[in-house]
């Protein structure tokens, strides 16, 4: 839900921004976000005792959302969970898009 714009905020909002600039007082923070769309996950995890490797599923989600930064042209689209985050360049997010559609498809 849109907030109130903030003072600090003179460049115009993306057609695609939320408009939800609350928690952004510092610059570093500032950034224009799509609404985020979450989806459940299956993700595996890799832990190591010291002694033997081990990997198992772990239930998750992850969203994807496009982020500009306040005074910047470039618009990144990211992949997140509560804790990691990829943030891909539009050129990058495309030829992502067409591996991931093709190694699919091989594997159909």
């Amino acid at each position: 839900m849109p907030t109130e714009r903030p003072d600090w905020l003179t460049e115009p909002c993306p057609a695609w921004c939320s408009g939800d600039h609350d928690g952004q007082q510092y610059p570093a923070d500032r950034h224009h976000q799509s609404p985020p769309h979450w989806h459940p996950a299956v993700m595996q995890h890799r832990d190591h005792d010291g002694h033997h490797p081990t990997r198992f599923p772990t239930a998750t989600e992850f969203c994807v959302v496009a982020v500009r930064y306040v005074g910047e042209r470039d618009t990144w689209i990211a992949i997140a969970t509560e804790t990691q985050q990829l943030e891909f360049s539009h050129e990058n997010a495309k030829r992502l898009h067409a591996e991931l559609d093709g190694l699919l498809r091989r594997m159909a």
